[in-house]
C-alpha cells in the first residue's frame, strides 16, 4: 500500500511538471478541465506503476508502464489536436515520466515491486 501511495503522489507531482510545461510553454491551452485531464492521467500512470507485476527490471517496468499507460493521454491530444508533433513527443516522454516515477517509488523510498526480480543466490552442489 506504501508504494502505491507514492507512486500516486509521484505521478501527481508528474503531472504538475508536465501540465506547468504544457501551459508556460504554450502548448496547451490552460483550462482547468485541461489540468484535471493532466493531472489523472499522471496519477493513473503512477496508481499503475504502483501496482505493477511485470517481472523486469525496475527502470523497464517505468518505462513500459509509463508508455501503455500515458498512450491514453497521447492518443487523446491526437483526437483533439490531429496528426501533429505533440501526440508523438507526448507518448516518448511518458517513458520518462514512467522512470521518473518508478525510481522514486523503488530507489529513493525503498519500496520495490513484490514481483520484482529476484537476485540469484548461488548454491554450492557438491558431487
Amino acid at each position: 500500500m506504501k508504494r502505491i501511495t507514492i507512486a500516486i503522489l509521484f505521478g501527481l507531482v508528474a503531472g504538475l511538471i508536465c501540465a506547468s510545461g504544457a501551459f508556460y510553454g504554450h502548448i496547451l491551452k490552460f483550462s482547468v478541465v485541461t489540468l484535471l485531464w493532466v493531472l489523472l492521467n499522471r496519477a493513473v500512470m503512477g496508481f499503475a506503476i504502483g501496482i505493477s507485476n511485470l517481472r523486469v527490471h525496475w527502470a523497464a517496468n517505468g518505462a513500459i508502464v509509463g508508455l501503455v499507460v500515458g498512450s491514453i493521454f497521447s492518443y487523446s491530444l491526437f483526437m483533439n489536436l490531429g496528426p501533429v508533433l505533440l501526440p508523438l513527443v507526448n507518448f516518448c516522454v511518458n517513458a520518462l515520466f514512467g522512470l521518473m516515477i518508478e525510481f522514486f517509488a523503488t530507489k529513493v523510498f525503498k519500496q520495490p515491486a513484490l514481483s520484482a526480480p529476484l537476485a540469484q543466490t548461488k548454491i554450492a552442489v557438491h558431487a
